[in-house]
């Protein structure tokens, strides 16, 4: 089967609301089996239109959004001078990149990151150590394990490993 044709373009502030609902649909897909209510309240107040709309003017954050048929399909948000001490080559931050499930393994998730690489080449990003095909993704690409850290949700604590992809000539 032929991938399906791709557009890549900067986000715009008519995107905020398909963002905030891509969002809410990826990250509950990805990392709950059923809502409860922590997570439902998480996401209501993570992933709103009037939060993507801010990062939308932001100076210092670079949104992207993949496109299949003029409809949203995925998105990379990175932040620039965002410094993590577990990867000091790289001083961006790749906050999210999210692809909705049929369009994964169809070189989206690729062409966003290579969008998010641009002015932004030393990137670092936290991702869920039981994400396993997201972990087998990023270092795929380059991204080596630097370190971990917990994303702290209610009681719960997640472990998430550091990844960094250092800057061009970097070691």
């Amino acid at each position: 089967m032929t991938p399906p044709p791709i557009s890549i373009r900067p986000a715009r502030a008519a995107d905020a609301h398909t963002l905030a609902a891509l969002s809410i649909q990826v990250w509950l897909a990805t990392y709950t089996e059923g809502v409860s209510d922590l997570f439902a309240r998480y996401v209501l107040s993570e992933f709103t239109p009037k939060k993507f709309l801010a990062l939308v003017n932001a100076p210092d954050v670079s949104l992207h959004i993949a496109e299949v048929d003029d409809r949203l399909v995925g998105y990379a948000l990175v932040r620039s001078g965002v410094p993590q001490p577990l990867a000091p080559e790289a001083d961006s931050e790749l906050c999210k990149l999210y692809v909705q499930a049929p369009f994964t393994r169809h070189g989206v998730g690729s062409a966003l990151l290579r969008a998010a690489r641009a002015g932004n080449d030393g990137l670092w990003l936290m991702v869920n150590v039981q994400n396993l095909r997201a972990c087998r993704f990023y270092e795929k690409l380059g991204f080596v394990v630097r370190g971990s850290t917990d994303f702290v949700l209610g009681d719960g604590r997640h472990r998430n490993h550091v990844l960094a992809m250092p800057r061009a000539g970097a070691t």
